[in-house]
């Protein structure tokens, strides 16, 4: 089976807050895989942590909780994969990242002179990649 990637753009921060011992890290996300994010952080979680995750893209805030399966130390931090064991936590978090895919797609055209909004945003990305964002099957 194919695992399906996607980049999270990092101009759209993700806050993870674990159980034991209590902490929280600001992360750069990197990856959305089958069931799971793949996050840099500064500090070691240990594989089996519960992570929740936060993205303060909208209000009321995004939400999904998760836990750590693995974390590789890295030359600038640790990479870790986030798994996902609730299918509803999964879909979840597959929406959280298309709304940050549109954001990014709305920021990017900032950059280039382009204001649009989120809903303007929303309709392009939508027609331009929406066709290669991962459906909740491919991802189970």
């Amino acid at each position: 089976m194919p695992r399906y990637y996607l980049r999270h753009p990092t101009e759209i921060p993700i806050l993870l807050k674990t159980n034991m011992p209590p902490q929280t890290l600001e992360d750069t996300c990197r990856d959305y895989s089958a069931g799971g994010l793949s996050c840099l952080s500064d500090r070691f979680i240990s594989p089996g942590s519960t992570v929740r995750i936060t993205i303060s893209l909208s209000q009321p805030d995004l939400t999904a909780s998760g836990h750590v399966i693995w974390c590789h130390k890295q030359s600038t931090g640790y990479l870790m994969g986030i798994g996902f064991d609730d299918p509803d936590q999964a879909y979840s978090v597959r929406m959280i990242e298309q709304i940050c895919q549109i954001e990014s797609y709305r920021l990017n055209q900032r950059r280039n002179g382009r204001q649009l909004s989120s809903e303007e945003a929303a309709v392009e990305w939508i027609k331009l990649h929406a066709a290669d964002f991962p459906t909740s099957e491919q991802l189970q």
